[in-house]
């Protein structure tokens, strides 16, 4: 395993700690909340095979986006934080 390896999974996996924590701190959903993506699953389902794989694809994409944005963002908040720490450390 490279170090680049190394730190993706470290950045992935304080990540997914991170997010666990918003959603223990989160209230939990309305009842219309759930119903709308109750709504929502029921009309995907209901697409035909054609649209409902393209509509797949787009969800999984997007989310895959999402991820790959997030530990971009922890990654350079973090490298942020060590050089804002050796400036300090000049003072």
């Amino acid at each position: 395993m490279t170090e680049r390896e190394l730190l993706d999974m470290f950045i992935q996996e304080r990540i997914n700690m991170l997010i666990d924590i918003f959603h223990k701190n989160q209230p939990n959903k309305s009842k219309k909340e759930d119903e709308q993506i109750l709504q929502a699953e029921i009309f995907i389902e209901t697409l035909p095979d054609k649209e409902k794989k393209l509509l797949e694809n787009y969800i999984d994409s997007l989310i895959s986006h999402l991820a790959l944005e997030e530990a971009f963002l922890y990654q350079h908040g973090f490298m942020d934080g060590m050089k804002l720490l050796k400036y300090i450390d000049r003072l």
